[in-house]
């Protein structure tokens, strides 16, 4: 940086220590989101979704009410109140639409 330049810093912007980031079985896969998936609050299932099918209107739809229920201020992962069952199996089609079958498949 040049003398006299300024670095702005937003308050919502939270930086991760490397000690979090290093937890294998928290992280994602490469080209997977991790998102939170449930009906209840307590009874929520943490899957990882290919990010490939996240622009298809069933997530996009999703999202959006993930959004006006929850804000787009949430911390941690996105929250979406689904059926984790009913999510997975949409996810699947989804991805058997895309052609992702051969390379997707839940961890379970």
């Amino acid at each position: 940086m040049g003398k006299g330049s300024k670095v702005h810093s937003s308050r919502s912007y939270v930086k991760l220590d490397s000690v979090s980031c290093q937890d294998d079985q928290n992280r994602p896969r490469k080209g997977y989101v991790p998102v939170m998936v449930g009906k209840d609050q307590e009874m929520m299932e943490r899957l990882d979704i290919p990010t490939k099918i996240v622009e298809h209107p069933y997530i996009v739809n999703l999202l959006e009410m993930s959004a006006d229920e929850f804000g787009y201020g949430q911390q941690g992962l996105i929250r979406i109140q689904d059926d984790p069952d009913s999510f997975k199996q949409m996810v699947k089609r989804i991805a058997k639409e895309r052609r992702l079958d051969r390379s997707f498949s839940f961890p379970f």
